[in-house]
């Protein structure tokens, strides 16, 4: 998954936290059943002083066949290596099977190629 950022980030003088709002497009290379396509997000994250951020994203990917999902997800990050719990939604009849889909994505990035290597499993 290759990502371009945008982001603007506060610090909380009280909580000794940072908050960065951003919003990003990634191209997703699938593997089995899960399509190809386009994603577009944005959500804010928590960065504490421990180095571990939390975060709540949202967006839209569009698979290359055209069609369209929406995602809600919250995910935990500490040097480089995150856990993502995110469910979708869908009208489309051919992804009918992601509507209301739970599951956990397992990843870390990529250093040497400048991208994000993830495996997602199906919790519900």
């Amino acid at each position: 998954m290759r990502l371009i950022f945008l982001q603007k980030v506060t610090e909380d003088a009280i909580t000794k936290t940072l908050q960065r709002e951003s919003s990003w497009t990634a191209e997703i290379n699938s593997m089995n059943h899960f399509p190809n396509g386009i994603a577009s997000g944005s959500g804010t994250s928590l960065i504490h002083s421990n180095g571990i951020s939390i975060s709540n994203w949202q967006g839209i990917f569009t698979a290359s066949t055209g069609e369209q999902i929406r995602f809600e997800g919250r995910d935990m990050n500490k040097n480089g290596k995150f856990v993502v719990l995110r469910t979708y939604f869908t009208d489309s009849v051919e992804l009918s099977w992601m509507n209301g889909l739970v599951c956990l994505v397992d990843g870390h990035f990529d250093s040497q190629d400048k991208s994000f290597k993830c495996e997602g499993y199906e919790l519900m």
